[in-house]
């Protein structure tokens, strides 16, 4: 069974959500009859983050609509990784399946359109974004559990390349790729070029000057599994909605730290202990003033 959910890349789905899916259908069925004025959150970042269980959260939430990576709002996709239908629809496309959803909050993960997320917000003005990012050594991890093990050499190499034809290796600001470069070379161990992917993903937040936008929020993954109830109210809030705290009890703090003995080259992770200590300064910016730091600029 687990291979077959994994096939399926839903292997994350826990049996209540299977019940919750088919009831919350039939509750915005009877509930919302016309269109409300939609919320639309959009989960970014770099993959492995806690996206998939922040996702989870609001799936168990009766007034939110959750798509997942690979949804309607992804099935055109024809890019060179389209059998997996991640890349989203044209914006008219997404604007019809938002039109057929009568619930008041949307919330959709499009992790590989990260570097195109002004572009998103400015469309739809309605939308925000949650910015998800957790320590550079635990999501090495993850990946080396959930992909290939060479799948970080591949996307990197796209990037030092020039070959803009994928979603991990678009608009890549110049200076990230003069970094990349730098730290690339043909021997490269695949923890290291995890670890250089995590710095490309994560550096869009500053690269499109995220921290400057009052519709962006971040989520420290560490942060929120540590004090779920708290900042799962200051996600709602961002929102404008009410929290309600029995959608968190699959949280739990179990795989934090689970990548301090992960083995990277001292320059690499030299370079992404700078760029973790930035997000986590904008974030206690944020928390400091108990909503986005850019609300202050």
């Amino acid at each position: 069974m687990y291979e077959i959910k994994k096939s399926l890349n839903i292997e994350h789905i826990t049996l209540d959500l299977y019940l919750i899916y088919v009831l919350k259908f039939l509750y915005q069925k009877i509930f919302y009859l016309t269109c409300p004025e939609q919320q639309i959150l959009m989960i970014i970042g770099c993959q492995r983050s806690g996206t998939s269980l922040i996702n989870r959260i609001f799936a168990r939430d009766f007034h939110v609509s959750v798509y997942r990576e690979s949804s309607c709002l992804s099935s055109n996709d024809s890019t060179h990784s389209g059998h997996l239908k991640l890349r989203l629809n044209s914006f008219q496309s997404l604007e019809a399946e938002f039109l057929k959803d009568k619930s008041p909050t949307i919330v959709l993960k499009p992790l590989v359109e990260t570097q195109n997320i002004l572009c998103l917000l400015n469309h739809f003005p309605q939308s925000k974004a949650l910015w998800m990012y957790r320590d550079y050594r635990d999501v090495v991890n993850s990946f080396l559990n959930k992909f290939n093990l060479n799948v970080g050499i591949r996307n990197i190499k796209a990037i030092v390349d020039g070959n803009t034809g994928f979603w991990y290796s678009e608009s890549i600001p110049s200076s990230v790729r003069s970094t990349l470069i730098q730290f690339y070379k043909d021997d490269i161990q695949p923890t290291d070029a995890i670890a250089l992917f995590w710095y490309v993903r994560n550096a869009f937040f500053f690269e499109l000057e995220l921290n400057q936008n009052s519709r962006v929020m971040m989520c420290k993954y560490e942060h929120m599994v540590c004090y779920s109830n708290q900042f799962l109210n200051h996600i709602y809030s961002f929102l404008g909605k009410k929290f309600r705290d029995e959608n968190t009890w699959e949280i739990n703090a179990c795989s934090v730290g689970k990548g301090k003995s992960i083995d990277l080259s001292e320059d690499i992770q030299e370079l992404c202990d700078g760029l973790l200590n930035r997000l986590d300064q904008s974030f206690t910016l944020q928390m400091t003033n108990g909503q986005p730091s850019s609300i202050l600029s």
